[in-house]
């Protein structure tokens, strides 16, 4: 029997995994402890996999593995934020997604694995899930607004007319300032407006929450990773954004205001703030954190204004332990199931 061209090691120390993620050529906020620790509270098993090479024994690739059985019988599992490698190539990619398979998905029975790199993909990590047989699942919200370096958006070069009129009418109004949030009191005191915010937002607009506040708001008071801005009208914050920052990407996580922040530009002033950051960081892109103009045109067209490039968020790509189980997952996502 041929020696297995990778070994999947398991990691149980924080400051371990946070290691192996630096040393990789990317990482997102997805592939974080920080996210395994939310995932864990609202259901999900963790697993945090760090793939290495058998033969010279070094460090691959990492992946966070999460694991819930739906229905009573199906095994999903799910690597959300996609896998991180040292080098990326397409037979690369494909050869440890042929390993992957073997060892987690094709030994068991009615197991279904998703795959997800949100705005994180390329040409080489979709050749290698094509290769090995994954199938791409797309929606109406799997799209976004990526902001690049090398497009000059993250120097905001590219900002619409309309964009560049607000932002300097918030500039100009004496009565507006930003504020970075950072002593930990101070954060969970922002917090709590922007909960304020969001809830008061979610009435409004009638949609449901993205995100269990509850079970990650302490996580994201504590971590560095998430920066948190406010904007203040003379001494009344009217808005709050908070930006997750991986190794190579900003991604817009969160964000509410109230009815103040409309007629004062705040939120102009806040994104604007925060892509300044992430492009003064030397960050290779910025993920305006989604699209949906059906539902919301207001917000569409306040992204759109930022001059990135559209982008499929994902796709979705999902393999499972049989062909039939594989067609039946696709069948139930045309439901919406």
């Amino acid at each position: 029997m041929p020696e297995k061209e990778f070994y999947f090691k398991e990691i149980y120390d924080k400051n371990e995994w946070t290691e192996y993620l630096n040393s990789l050529q990317t990482s997102d906020i997805y592939s974080s402890w920080l996210w395994g620790e939310y995932k864990q509270r609202v259901g999900w098993n963790i697993r945090r996999i760090s793939v290495w090479d058998t033969k010279e024994d070094t460090l691959v690739a990492c992946l966070q593995l999460q694991k819930k059985i739906k229905f009573k019988l199906f095994k999903i599992l799910l690597i959300q934020g996609g896998i991180h490698l040292k080098k990326l190539s397409d037979n690369s990619y494909h050869q440890l997604l042929e390993s992957l398979m073997v060892e987690y998905v094709l030994s068991k029975k009615l197991a279904i694995l998703f795959i997800n790199h949100q705005s994180g993909s390329s040409q080489d990590v979709e050749l290698g899930l094509l290769r090995s047989n994954f199938t791409p699942i797309l929606n109406t919200k799997s799209y976004t607004y990526v902001l690049d370096r090398n497009q000059k958006a993250l120097s905001q070069e590219r900002l619409s007319k309309n964009w560049r009129r607000n932002l300097k009418r918030a500039l100009n109004n004496s009565k507006l300032s930003y504020h970075w949030v950072t002593d930990v009191a101070e954060r969970k005191r922002s917090f709590g407006d922007m909960e304020r915010f969001y809830s008061n937002l979610m009435s409004r607009k009638k949609f449901g929450a993205a995100l269990n506040i509850d079970s990650i708001k302490d996580l994201l008071i504590e971590s560095d990773d998430f920066r948190i801005i406010e904007a203040r009208l003379e001494n009344k914050v009217i808005a709050v954004r908070i930006g997750a920052f991986g190794k190579d990407s900003v991604l817009d996580f969160l964000a509410a205001s109230d009815e103040l922040a409309k007629n004062t530009y705040a939120n102009y002033l806040l994104l604007h703030k925060l892509i300044e950051l992430a492009n003064s960081e030397g960050k290779l892109y910025f993920d305006c954190g989604g699209i949906n103009p059906s539902d919301n045109m207001g917000v569409f067209n306040f992204k759109k204004g930022l001059g990135g490039r559209l982008a499929i968020n994902g796709p979705i790509w999902l393999n499972a332990s049989s062909n039939i189980i594989k067609k039946l997952t696709r069948i139930l996502f045309s439901f919406g199931v």
